[in-house]
């Protein structure tokens, strides 16, 4: 008579089994966007798309796998990208195919596309769309009003589609990862991200600490950071006039900008614009420039990088002038197509990460109080605070202690993620190293070769001396 197995010997084989199964690997030449190809993997895996559901559909993931150049490769490096709503594997195509190339030498660089992104699952986007005259001035509160109903005309079409957009949140999308580390059969994995991929990065620490090999991150994102303060931005912006006065490099001064740019603001809140520009066809086109749109416009096409904060003091001057042909295209562009309609993965992420209470009582202090509004957030506070979305659980939103090994970047001219946020950030980091790129926007991997050449000695295990990197300064149009 035969031994029959006992049950849990029967299950785990059975684990383990459904593991190997569920994980596809097939040969994929990846093409980069200078024309570059390479010999790599496609691969992909199923996930629950709910785990607080006990009987959720599955999704499809998928990333592309480089290959280590090294006999003896450390843990695989997982790239996660931007946004949220940024892939993985297109980001590999453009200016950083060189960096995934070099990290190589390390391990298996895996580009990740996220739930919802790139070759992974992708949610059919909503058609519905808000409608804003584009010659008339619109106040704050008219956005507000015709985006949240435009986003409950969405929430039915989502739901006829069988969406589940509370399946698309940061803590879902950490889960993910360790599922593919289990199914890639390795103790360990190391992390490369930036922006909104910190972010994620920043729960993946949370959940599963002991996974982590090495972290590396840039343009810090913390956890409850989704929402940025309109004084920080404020303060920003004067920083950035405050450079302007003596403008190194240039014998363009402007001396009294930040009194120009109070003065300008306070002129259109009191006054809205109607501007005129030269479309492409040769015609004339009028766009109306409320307080609010003016905002907008500066926040969302002239603070991100260096190469956009450049044109701001001329903008401005020009502003002052009575000008506003240049903003003015900005301003078309925010309610043609900007406002008008929200994409489903990055909406749905952004709303669960959500906001603390105590955050959510500075940005309502701080609005009416700061230069800019809230308008670096688009709308995304004022949604928070008016549509019925659920939002992650307090404990999401805090950040502990951690003893991840980690290399950590804060560019000095990032208008998105401030350097301030970023250095208390790291100091959660007990084994973390906090490296200022001085002059260095919220894109700062490509800013300077120093940064790759630190990030590669780093996941090489080397010791890095490097207390601050410097990149050439903004010198302002």
């Amino acid at each position: 008579m035969k031994c029959k197995k006992p049950l849990f010997i029967v299950l785990f084989s059975l684990s383990i089994f459904g593991f190997t199964q569920n994980l596809n690997l097939e040969p994929y030449i990846f093409i980069s966007k200078a024309g570059d190809s390479i010999d790599a993997e496609i691969g992909s895996f199923k996930v629950p798309e709910d785990r607080t559901e006990s009987h959720s559909d599955s999704i499809t993931v998928k990333f592309i796998r480089f290959k280590s150049t090294n006999p003896n490769p450390e843990s695989p490096i997982v790239y996660l990208s931007g946004g949220p709503g940024g892939s993985g594997s297109e980001t590999a195509k453009g200016r950083r195919f060189d960096l995934f190339m070099k990290l190589r030498e390390v391990a298996d660089v895996i580009a990740f596309d996220q739930r919802g992104t790139g070759l992974s699952n992708r949610l059919p986007n909503c058609k519905e769309r808000a409608y804003f005259e584009l010659d008339k001035p619109i106040e704050r509160q008219i956005y507000i009003e015709k985006t949240t109903s435009n986003i409950k005309k969405c929430f039915k079409f989502w739901s006829q589609k069988n969406v589940n957009l509370k399946a698309y949140n940061t803590t879902e999308s950490a889960k993910d990862i360790e599922e593919l580390r289990k199914l890639l059969n390795t103790k360990q994995i190391s992390l490369w991200g930036i922006s909104y991929g910190s972010h994620l990065a920043f729960e993946y620490v949370s959940l599963f600490e002991n996974s982590l090999d090495k972290v590396v991150l840039a343009s810090l994102e913390g956890k409850d950071q989704t929402i940025k303060l309109p004084k920080n931005t404020e303060d920003f912006v004067f920083k950035l006039a405050e450079m302007a006065k003596t403008n190194a490099g240039s014998d363009d001064k402007y001396p009294d900008l930040k009194a120009k740019i109070i003065e300008v603001h306070e002129r259109v809140k009191a006054n809205p614009v109607i501007a005129t520009y030269k479309n492409r066809r040769g015609g004339i086109d009028t766009i109306g420039i409320s307080n609010f749109e003016l905002q907008s416009a500066i926040a969302t096409f002239y603070l991100k990088n260096p190469s956009d904060q450049k044109k701001l003091p001329k903008l401005y001057l020009d502003m002052y002038k009575g000008n506003f042909s240049e903003v003015a295209v900005d301003v078309m562009v925010m309610k043609r197509y900007i406002y008008p309609g929200v994409r489903p993965m990055p909406f749905a992420m952004d709303m669960q990460s959500g906001i603390s209470e105590q955050r959510k009582i500075l940005v309502a202090n701080q609005i009416s109080e700061s230069i800019l509004g809230s308008s670096i957030n688009f709308l995304l506070y004022e949604w928070m605070t008016s549509l019925e979305f659920p939002q992650l659980s307090n404990d999401f939103r805090i950040m502990k202690p951690n003893k991840v090994d980690a290399l950590l970047f804060s560019g000095t001219l990032d208008g998105r993620t401030y350097l301030k946020a970023g250095k208390a950030i790291a100091n959660k980091f007990e084994n973390g190293r906090h490296i200022p790129v001085v002059n260095g926007g919220h894109d700062l991997f490509m800013a300077s070769p120093k940064i790759g050449e630190t990030i590669l000695e780093f996941f090489k295990g080397k010791s890095i001396d490097t207390t601050e990197i410097v990149v050439e300064p903004l010198v302002f149009n």
